[in-house]
């Protein structure tokens, strides 16, 4: 059994590899899921990724989430600060648990098990919304990730009204 049964689960990051279907459980610490088909699913890898361990040693408040879904990626000329395969997910950080601004960030990790982390990018420039039935800070939310020829687009929630596109 994978996850909690009493409080919400959200911000898995599905992926596949071989054959099988597996889930980021959480980046801090990088836990990786396998699925089987019966709905069930076992812990199968735990790695750390240093800067993140740090930042979250500064900041014990800190919440780091997955976003999206992981793309694979196997394009070494297209990715030469990282000229091997490997896959791309997306992550996003708030300050607490009742924060409402996010911060997101594309994240690079290993093709093969433990899928440990190799990099993580630099805020990502999303464009913000004030939300329009609450009152509460603008944000900005990613849901997807897709790659086609050599160019990523990353789309998101904009104050849960807008739907935007990064494209790079």
């Amino acid at each position: 059994e994978c996850g909690e049964t009493d409080i919400p689960e959200k911000n898995w990051i599905p992926f596949v590899h071989g054959d099988e279907l597996h889930f980021i459980y959480q980046p801090v610490p990088h836990e990786v899921v396998t699925a089987h088909p019966d709905g069930s699913c076992k812990q199968a890898y735990s790695t750390d990724f240093a800067p993140l361990l740090r930042l979250k040693r500064t900041y014990p408040k800190l919440v780091i989430r997955g976003s999206g879904q992981a793309i694979f990626i196997n394009d070494t000329e297209a990715t030469p600060s990282l000229p091997k395969p490997h896959y791309l997910a997306m992550m996003h950080m708030k300050e607490n648990e009742k924060s409402e601004t996010y911060a997101h960030f594309a994240y690079r990790f290993s093709a093969n098990p433990p899928f440990n982390i190799l990099q993580v990018s630099s805020q990502l420039p999303l464009l913000t919304a004030a939300p329009m039935e609450k009152a509460g800070a603008a944000f900005a939310f990613v849901s997807g990730l897709s790659v086609v020829n050599r160019t990523v687009a990353i789309s998101y929630g904009a104050g849960d009204r807008d739907s935007r596109a990064l494209v790079m």
